[in-house]
């Protein structure tokens, strides 16, 4: 739209559903009056920041609102543990074991590196010196708006005196964010933990009659089902009527996928057995999740793997996708080109020739290649070469490979509420500048990291059409949902995959992953450790292979013809009349498809 200031207003607007989706929930709005504090007069300013330096943290203190205090924190890189850098508050009053208390505090985000574009901290409460025993272990995700957290937990031993601490763990991807108004209050046996606030996470459009979901059912009959008729002729080409149809779906045009790895696919036993499995029977594309990257590709055993990998895959019928050719940061290539920086024609040189061996090396075993990833946050080669190299080595990846579909891959534009307006810009333009440059871009891929800030359906239906109306097709290709809530997991995997699979533009959506011990985020794979469903798996079947799943049975009319709308993709028909029975393999598309079927 041409009017800034609208957008603005519906931004801001989508911005508030948001907060107050993510209200605090339990017995109370607020938490109740009472309690002794456990940190001081002055809580918010107790909190010192201390742990490995490495980190690059630092702790800002700033006035807010009548003076009231505000911490700035930022960190500048990831350390090995979670503890490597914390904020940490020691608490001033006895408590016994069993009190309940509650930790309360305001966030919000600034910058994020995190896939979801979120802040992330861990809430811990434990004794202050060996063994360091802990009362609780929470990671909170804030967005960019301030968002009141409630923490009720109970003390699972007696503390003295400053003999605890409550501690807000820092050792996540690079962030800034704001910290406000914090309290630790314990209530002993006053309150029953149940009666404590906390944060519910939803979002706007859950409800079951939200008006969304007529829009998109509506638009996923226009968009992803097409018209599907069998005309059944004799010898002589005559219509037969009465004849019986059976019309069953093998595979559909829309890709539904997931992430899997080289290992996890070839290894021997139970769980390989189960993990092959679910690959065959689930999905019909799937990404090499690692296999793919550079350092992997400098592994002349890594590449034999892959190699086994995806011969099997193309074997069971599915389609590979390639990630990635080039993440352009020195932390996600190879050692050695971090040393050619001060030497751009040698860099040039390097990336160029490893698009094309890795392409070319691919050749016709692919279906995309995300050609470069994560272009904001990960850009120390265009630093040395250009962004004009980008366009290049769109180029160089479409000469080794004339068939492959050619991705570009960013997060945060579709997560964290859909509120990352600044990645979302860099994006835009960035894909708007290869477009200029005649770079071969066939596609957007939008990661779709999900943590507790859950983007509407309408704001992810905005969102698919700013980036639909560029051009290139879109693809979610990296979808996982990062929440405890596992009723809320399901739900929201429902509500994304019908906005998706409703936007004419999306072609397809590709899980990171779908097996706990084999997750990045484990509670956020659709199945456990032991190959239980979770709520989601469920809510994926049902989509996939259930309501978005055509079978269908039927006579011919008098002109010897039936038809139906069907959902695009490859079907086996069968025709049975007078004792014969005759088979065809069809795909229908978006145009339609009319079947013809002698039978004698």
């Amino acid at each position: 739209m041409s009017d800034g200031r609208f957008v603005q207003r519906v931004a801001a607007a989508a911005a508030l559903l948001v907060i107050l989706a993510l209200a605090p929930a339990g017995g109370a709005a607020e938490p109740p009056p009472g309690g002794t504090p456990l940190l001081g007069e002055q809580p918010t300013a107790s909190l010192t920041l201390g742990g490995a330096p490495a980190s690059g943290a630092t702790l800002e203190r700033i006035a807010g609102e009548a003076g009231a205090p505000i911490l700035r924190v930022r960190t500048e890189k990831r350390p090995d543990k979670t503890y490597d850098t914390q904020l940490k508050a020691t608490t001033t009053a006895p408590i016994a074991k069993g009190d309940i208390l509650l930790a309360s505090f305001f966030a919000r985000t600034l910058r994020s590196r995190t896939e979801t574009g979120e802040g992330m901290v861990e809430l811990v409460f434990e004794q202050d010196k060996a063994p360091y025993d802990k009362s609780v272990e929470q990671t909170i995700t804030f967005g960019r708006e301030w968002m009141r957290i409630d923490v009720p937990f109970v003390a699972r031993q007696a503390y003295p005196a400053r003999g605890a601490a409550l501690l807000l763990r820092l050792g996540f991807e690079p962030q800034e964010f704001e910290l406000r108004d914090l309290h630790l209050t314990n209530y002993a046996t006053a309150v029953a933990l149940k009666d404590l606030p906390r944060v519910a996470v939803t979002y706007p459009g859950r409800a079951a009659d939200a008006p969304w979901r007529k829009a998109a059912a509506d638009r996923i009959d226009k968009h992803r089902k097409a018209d599907l008729a069998v005309e059944v002729i004799d010898a002589a080409g005559r219509p037969v009527a009465g004849a019986a149809v059976a019309v069953r779906m093998r595979r559909h045009t829309f890709a539904f996928g997931s992430a899997v790895a080289a290992d996890a696919l070839l290894g021997a036993g139970p769980d390989h057995d189960a993990y092959r499995e679910k690959v065959r029977t689930m999905f019909n594309r799937v990404v090499m999740e690692n296999d793919l990257k550079w350092p992997q590709w400098s592994s002349p055993q890594a590449i034999e793997r892959t190699d086994r990998a995806i011969a099997w895959l193309r074997e069971q019928g599915l389609e590979v996708r390639g990630h990635n050719v080039i993440w352009p940061s020195w932390r996600h290539t190879p050692r050695s080109l971090q040393g050619l920086k001060n030497d751009p024609a040698a860099l040039r040189k390097a990336v160029a020739d490893h698009v094309t061996q890795i392409v070319t090396h691919y050749r016709g075993k692919l279906v995309d290649w995300d050609v470069i990833n994560e272009p904001y946050d990960n850009n120390d080669v265009m630093g040395v070469l250009g962004d004009d190299a980008m366009a290049e080595w769109f180029k160089l990846a479409r000469q080794a490979d004339p068939d492959v579909r050619l991705y570009i891959n960013d997060y945060s534009i579709l997560s964290g509420g859909g509120m990352d307006t600044a990645h979302q810009a860099h994006y835009e333009k960035t894909i708007r500048f290869l477009l200029a440059k005649g770079a071969p871009v066939d596609g957007v891929g939008l990661q779709s990291h999900f943590g507790s800030r859950l983007t509407s359906p309408d704001k992810l239906m905005e969102v698919l059409d700013r980036f639909g109306a560029l051009g290139p097709r879109l693809q979610s290709t990296e979808f996982d949902i990062d929440v405890a809530d596992e009723q809320l997991h399901a739900d929201y995997l429902r509500d994304f995959m019908t906005t998706l699979f409703s936007h004419p533009q999306v072609d397809g959506i590709i899980m990171w992953g779908f097996w706990e011990p084999r997750h990045w985020r484990p509670r956020a794979a659709l199945f456990r450790k032991d190959w239980s469903e979770r709520p989601a798996a469920r809510a994926w079947i049902d989509l996939v292979q259930k309501q978005w799943w055509t079978t269908a049975a039927g006579q011919t009319d008098p002109a010897g013809k039936y038809a139906l709308r069907a959902f695009q993709g490859d079907y086996d028909v069968t025709v049975t009349h007078n004792g014969a029975t005759q088979s065809a393999k069809l795909t229908l598309g978006k145009a339609g498809h009319v079947a013809k079927v002698a039978i004698e």
